[in-house]
């Protein structure tokens, strides 16, 4: 069982690292559709405004119900 534990172990580093080189090319100069970091930071900054007000928005209503 070891060989097979190690086996899934480097598949599974494989895949992270795959997925990390995935998500890196997307703001690689090179690539074509490259991926602005900076106007990308703003538009998750952004987005994670509204989520943090639509929470608080639920989470206040909820309070005011018990």
């Amino acid at each position: 069982m070891e060989n097979v534990d190690k086996i899934v172990a480097l598949k599974n580093e494989y895949i992270d690292l795959s997925n990390l080189r995935e998500f890196v090319w997307m703001y690689h100069p090179s690539n074509p559709d490259f991926v602005n970091p900076i106007r990308e930071y703003e538009r998750l900054t952004n987005k994670l405004e509204e989520l943090e007000f639509k929470i608080s928005t639920l989470e206040r209503e909820i309070n005011s119900l018990n």
